[in-house]
């Protein structure tokens, strides 16, 4: 099965780094929230047109919401942070969370030992972003990641672009804009 359009250019990107040494993409791959389970159906094409020969690029998806939860069941608030919830305390339990996912190991690091853990010559997929919000932004993190990560990452980002630069996180929310990571629409 060929890879759709915007699906080839990251592979593309991802190719050209491990041929030509490149510095590593970071990327944000954007579409409509109702496509989620269409666009993982791409990512695991991806997966297995980068894994192929003569290509050999190790591929790992990392679950941002399986980190997320990992974060809050290790601080040992999880049940705080609910009993806010059920109690109508919802900025309680979203500063709650926030505090946990800046705390050490971070968010970001605990990506990072995912990360670490991978084939040196591989490709990371950071799905499932909608488990951080409204406690934690997207941009910010892979702001991180590109300080302290030398392989390309590809953050599934269900939303919009508005304008040039601007992401509408699930198609609700403001348009952030600050991401310097290269956008890419899904069947653009």
């Amino acid at each position: 099965m060929p890879l759709s359009k915007g699906v080839a250019e990251i592979a593309d990107r991802i190719v050209r780094l491990y041929q030509k040494k490149t510095a590593p993409p970071f990327l944000v791959y954007t579409y409509e929230p109702k496509e989620e389970y269409v666009v993982r159906g791409e990512l695991a094409s991806l997966r297995l047109w980068l894994e192929a020969e003569p290509r050999g690029i190790g591929c790992e998806a990392i679950s941002l919401a399986e980190v997320f939860w990992e974060a809050l069941e290790a601080d040992g608030q999880l049940e705080m942070i609910a009993d806010a919830e059920r109690n109508g305390a919802y900025e309680e339990a979203q500063l709650a969370v926030r505090q946990i996912l800046a705390r050490p190991p971070t968010l970001a690091d605990r990506i990072i030992r995912r990360i670490s853990a991978s084939r040196p010559r591989s490709a990371i997929f950071l799905y499932r972003a909608s488990a951080l919000y409204p406690a934690h932004r997207t941009s910010p993190l892979l702001d991180v990641l590109r300080d302290r990560v030398d392989r390309p990452v590809t953050m599934l980002y269900p939303g919009r672009v508005v304008g040039d630069y601007g992401l509408r996180f699930m198609g609700k929310t403001e348009p952030a804009y600050g991401y310097r990571a290269l956008i890419v629409p899904r069947g653009v």
